[in-house]
């Protein structure tokens, strides 16, 4: 059996391809960490986004923005070489290259809280966004504050699991953090290598229902038959 399509038919279905990619996310997962276990954050766990002087490998920048008790809510971009970034502004991004020669292809995000207030520092949003387009992220909110063992400089929370291995190295890479109800000191975010841990690639799972979906939609709009 086969079934005949169009030119037009095909290069709809390749724009399915495309808008899939760019729509849609893999999810991370959130996950507590109840002892000091993850970090310390070191020139082998790199930042991303902190408001305190973090280790950082050669080259390896990180947004080092401006924290104070009378601000309470961020939404803060990643940026390389080290840079204070504004509130709501896209930083320098990395590439996939230099990310992978430090940690490999897979990693997790540790969230290193300093905020001990009863109210509960809220992560809102956590975002990975490769070539322009959201690849990973994670949606709250989730209260992640009022804890015991804050600003130690070992992760409180991680978000996982990221995998560069499917992108080219040239590909840009951005972190984005959205949270608020910070009362104290500065907040880390930074990276630690999770080696194995296989993830699928953003969107395919989607990306083949759509297809499939797609071109029997198609079908019914050309009229075509499917010949035997």
């Amino acid at each position: 059996m086969r079934t005949k399509f169009s030119w037009a038919q095909m290069g709809a279905a390749a724009a399915i391809f495309a808008f899939a990619e760019t729509a849609f996310a893999v999810a991370l997962t959130l996950n507590s960490v109840t002892s000091d276990v993850l970090g310390p954050q070191s020139a082998s766990a790199p930042c991303i986004i902190a408001a305190t002087q973090c280790q950082q490998p050669a080259g390896f920048g990180f947004n080092n923005f401006t924290s104070s008790g009378a601000i309470s809510s961020y939404n803060m971009y990643s940026t390389t070489p080290t840079a204070t970034v504004a509130d709501g502004v896209q930083g320098t991004p990395y590439t996939v290259g230099q990310l992978e020669s430090i940690l490999g292809s897979t990693f997790v995000v540790a969230i290193d809280v300093n905020t001990t207030a009863a109210a509960g520092e809220t992560l809102q949003l956590f975002e990975v966004i490769i070539n322009g387009a959201v690849a990973y992220n994670y949606v709250g909110p989730t209260v992640i504050g009022d804890i015991a063992n804050n600003g130690n400089g070992f992760g409180d929370w991680y978000l996982s699991l990221i995998d560069l291995s499917s992108f080219a190295d040239s590909a840009t890479v951005l972190f984005h953090a959205v949270w608020n109800n910070a009362s104290d000191g500065g907040e880390s975010f930074f990276l630690v290598s999770a080696p194995g841990g296989r993830v699928p690639e953003p969107g395919t799972a989607v990306l083949l229902g759509l297809a499939l979906g797609g071109f029997g939609l198609f079908r019914v709009l050309s009229g075509r038959r499917v010949l035997v």
